[in-house]
């Protein structure tokens, strides 16, 4: 694994109107170079949660269930306490140098810090210069 893909890019491609980059970007990672994060799951399920009942969101519900652990089986990751503890750290640092760290996006940077992995992610404003790497397809 290289990768921890964030919620922004693992949804994308379902989008009407997918940004072409973030689709090639994609396509040309090996799958097993991709991970997810069980936040990543998590975000998922509240936005079909929020969802009307209908087919769109059957067939999100059937895609979280089913298809997303066989295409990512084994690259699951769960907050285990090495990135418990990296979140700590990070967020230490981003309070003391007056850059508050939203909780998941910190708890993202720290599965990434505890696996040596990059979060793909188009929230730079957030999860940049915060000593773990960090990939923005959007920007090409």
């Amino acid at each position: 694994m290289r990768y921890l893909l964030d919620t922004n890019v693992l949804t994308e491609p379902a989008k009407p109107r997918p940004d072409p980059r973030v689709v090639a970007w994609l396509q040309a990672q090996p799958p097993l170079d991709l991970a997810l994060s069980v936040l990543t799951l998590g975000e998922v399920q509240k936005g079909v949660s929020l969802l009307a009942a209908g087919t769109r969101r059957d067939v999100l519900e059937s895609w979280l269930r089913t298809d997303l652990p066989r295409q990512f089986m084994g690259r699951i990751l769960p907050v285990d306490e090495q990135a418990a503890l990296e979140w700590g750290r990070l967020a230490a640092e981003g309070r003391s140098a007056g850059r508050e760290l939203p909780v998941i996006d910190g708890l993202l940077l720290a599965t990434c810090a505890a696996h040596d992995l990059t979060l793909v992610t188009r929230n730079e404003r957030d999860c940049g210069n915060r000593g773990v790497p960090i990939l923005n397809p959007w920007a090409g």
